[in-house]
């Protein structure tokens, strides 16, 4: 709760001169009752609240994935495996379209540079193009020569690739970023299930393997195997926050954290009888109009329990479970928190980051590194930075700045004149109604 209070206190310290209110949510799929629900967190009585349970029609039966659409991070995309098709819900809890797709969509990834989305249709062993901006599937692209056809499937906006892997099967696949073609693919470990990258720093590319449990750590650009790491019994959901990778254990019960800072592990034991399959991650980001959700927190899914249908709230630094919350419907199979997107980034269509075009460089940096913004008009600023865990560690900048380029220098120093270690923070700016930031690694 102490990191939650420190994490509001952020927000209120960079909103202070917001002119909207602030929202944050999610929303949890329940596969065997063919719903999802939208949680959020209630400022009032500092808890998390639950709609009641969305239908998912026809389209949406079986939930088996759900991911947040990158900006403006106000629709939740969810593959109905059994159904067919994809379902979108709006942040009011609304279905707004229904789209057809081959058989048994199990995965979804987007890229909002050219507004397409890829769903893998396990038993279509195909991919399906869907226009992002009709909603309507557009193309398809064959996945040959594997015993299961397509699963998880994920999109990195650095290196503009789209990665999948085969179920039950051994297979990576290096994907155009237009879903046209397979760019390469690489036979290893033995039930490769699901990936993440990190958007902002994407060195490396995490797979779980349930038949090896291990985590494999691969180079996005080669595809070739850096390391592994020993993990849980049947490792099932996988998601980053550089430089942390949390990996869900459905057999073990249990959660893995990986620090790929000094590829140390720490296991965090769930309560008796949990089954965790998702996970999703919140880092605590902000985009325009101060859309902000909670940060350093894994949301992870525990599906199909003897004791309600769970859904846990994991402090993604010391590992300590903040909330085990019970989501309606059961079998809590499927998270989506937060879109994976760079702030700021290649991708033209998030508005605070392309109106401020925020950079920070040298990243990473030692000693100093420059904060550089456009402003189109007289606007007052408050620049600052923050540690992961949402504590303030220098502010740089309050004041009211004319338009045009401005460079403010960080020599790595805090609030008290002390050096701060080595790690990774968050430099966020609020420029009249815009909030957005970037993260920024400091080497000593």
């Amino acid at each position: 709760m102490q990191r939650l209070i420190r994490f509001c206190t952020l927000i209120a310290i960079l909103t202070c001169c917001a002119t909207t209110s602030l929202a944050y949510w999610g929303l949890a799929g329940s596969s065997t009752s063919d719903s999802a629900s939208i949680f959020s967190w209630d400022t009032d009585s500092e808890s998390f609240v639950f709609s009641d349970p969305i239908n998912l029609g026809q389209y949406g039966n079986y939930p088996y994935d759900a991911v947040k659409r990158p900006y403006p991070g106000d629709e939740v995309w969810i593959p109905g495996a059994s159904g067919d098709g994809v379902v979108v819900i709006d942040n009011s809890g609304t279905i707004t379209h229904e789209i057809p797709t081959n058989e048994y969509p199990v995965s979804i990834a987007f890229n909002p540079r050219i507004n397409i989305a890829l769903v893998s249709c396990r038993d279509g062993d195909n991919l399906d193009i869907i226009d992002t901006i009709t909603y309507a599937v557009i193309g398809s692209l064959a996945i040959p020569g594997t015993s299961h056809g397509p699963g998880n499937i994920i999109y990195d906006p650095q290196g503009r690739y789209f990665y999948l892997v085969s179920w039950y099967d051994n297979v990576l696949f290096q994907i155009s970023d237009d879903g046209a073609s397979i760019v390469n693919q690489r036979d290893l470990g033995n039930n490769l299930w699901q990936l993440a990258i990190d958007p902002n720093f994407a060195e490396h590319l995490f797979i779980t393997d349930r038949g090896t449990d291990q985590v494999r750590m691969i180079d996005p650009v080669t595809l070739d195997e850096i390391r592994t790491f020993d993990v849980g019994d049947d490792p099932w959901g996988i998601d980053i926050d550089d430089p942390v990778v949390v990996v869900t254990c459905e057999d073990s019960e249990d959660v893995y954290l990986i620090n790929i800072d000094d590829m140390t592990t720490q296991q965090v034991d769930l309560p008796a009888g949990s089954d965790p399959r998702d996970v999703s991650i919140a880092t605590g980001w902000a985009s325009v109009g101060g859309r902000v959700l909670l940060g350093s927190s894994a949301y992870v899914t525990g599906g199909v329990t003897g004791s309600g249908n769970p859904l846990y709230v994991i402090d993604l630094y010391t590992g300590s479970i903040l909330y085990e919350l019970d989501v309606p419907g059961t079998n809590t199979n499927v998270v989506a928190v937060e879109a994976q997107w760079m702030l700021p980034s290649g991708i033209e269509d998030l508005p605070a980051a392309k109106v401020l075009n925020l950079v920070v460089s040298p990243n990473p940096f030692n000693p100093q590194t420059q904060v550089k913004f456009q402003l189109e008009k007289p606007t007052p600023v408050r620049l600052c930075v923050f540690d992961v865990s949402g504590n303030l560690v220098r502010t740089l900048l309050v004041d009211n700045l004319e338009s045009g380029e401005h460079v403010i220098s960080w020599d790595g120093l805090d609030q008290a004149g002390r050096h701060s270690s080595s790690g990774t923070y968050l430099v966020m700016i609020q420029a009249g109604g815009l909030l957005t930031g970037q993260k920024v690694a400091l080497v000593r």
